[in-house]
């Protein structure tokens, strides 16, 4: 069994699917019927498969498919599609916001996908069509490829929305700064989230005006189903995204009361002290004259006047309403 070749698929007329031996993959890519290889680009062999076995291809075409950074796009050729997608990471040790790309060659008759990582959407529509899923032609393939994806992903978004919700109450009734960390850490994933889905969006909305044979009005009106779908994954990101800045000025307006606050108090105790501060000055100067200097009872009156100094000062803050 060859390593790079992950699985490989011929459908027959009625849409079952059949699975294929590695060795007949590229005579069977050749024949008149839908057949479907999926490829592993981590695997040195696959380049050099794809350039021995479908060098019918344009050469633009099979760089893409093994290019190591992609972007979801669509790309229009005479004879059929390149489509790069990219689905949630659900692989271990990763992060799901590192969503995973995967690259399509599509047409009429074959359909050639190439990973890099293992993305679950992909081979979870390879089970269903291993357990007997009819697909009768390339553009049926296309749409549940894309339902699966965005099946998989929108949960993790509305997730990160619930967690902004149960944070806002948290951060409404406590005004706990710690929570400050984990608003920025959803704040980045949906920028992660919402760099690949952006252009997902653009990529599915122009397969909808793509003309081509096996795009038909049944697969256009489900690309719709599917790009109605994306377009309410990114106002969910735009919701969340902007509740979240709203907790995060929240924060940020409690932690600048709170210093003012701190700020103020201080200042008070400085406007109390500054006049103390002076009589001491005053009698700690080492010179002939100071008074009081030779009296036992300086000190009592000395202490007596400053009392009513503090206490003089206190009562004209509390009448200018200073003391909070």
């Amino acid at each position: 069994m060859s390593g790079h070749i992950i699985f490989s698929y011929a459908f027959d007329a009625e849409g079952k699917a059949t699975k294929l031996d590695n060795r007949k993959v590229s005579e069977e890519l050749k024949n008149q019927g839908l057949s479907w290889v999926h490829l592993d680009a981590e695997n040195k062999s696959t380049a050099k498969w794809l350039a021995r076995e479908v060098n019918y291809l344009d050469h633009l075409i099979i760089d893409a498919l093994i290019a190591e950074e992609t972007r979801p796009r669509v790309m229009e050729f005479n004879d059929g599609l390149l489509i790069i997608l990219r689905g949630i990471n659900l692989n271990q040790n990763s992060e799901p916001e590192d969503m995973v790309s995967i690259r399509m060659w599509i047409d009429n008759d074959r359909i050639i996908t190439v990973q890099r990582r293992e993305m679950k959407a992909l081979f979870d529509l390879g089970k269903d069509i291993e357990s007997g899923k009819i697909i009768k032609n390339s553009g049926e393939f296309l749409y549940n490829l894309l339902y699966q994806i965005l099946a998989v992903t929108s949960p993790f978004l509305y997730a990160l929305g619930e967690k902004v919700d149960m944070l806002e109450e948290k951060i409404m009734s406590t005004h706990d700064v710690s929570f400050r960390e984990k608003i920025l850490q959803i704040r980045t994933q949906l920028a992660v989230f919402k760099r690949y889905l952006a252009p997902q969006r653009e990529a599915i909305a122009k397969l909808r005006i793509c003309d081509h044979e096996w795009i038909n009005d049944w697969t256009k009106r489900h690309f719709q189903e599917n790009l109605d779908h994306i377009t309410l994954m990114i106002e969910e990101i735009d919701e969340v995204r902007d509740r979240s800045q709203i907790l995060h000025d929240e924060l940020f307006h409690g932690l600048t009361e709170k210093l003012n606050k701190s700020m103020y108090g201080l200042s008070l105790v400085a406007s109390i002290f500054i006049p103390l501060t002076f009589f001491t000055s005053i009698f700690s100067v080492n010179i002939g004259g100071v008074p009081g200097l030779n009296n036992h009872n300086a000190f009592f009156w000395m202490m007596i006047a400053m009392a009513f100094t503090v206490l003089s000062q206190l009562i004209i803050l509390k009448k200018k309403d200073l003391l909070r």
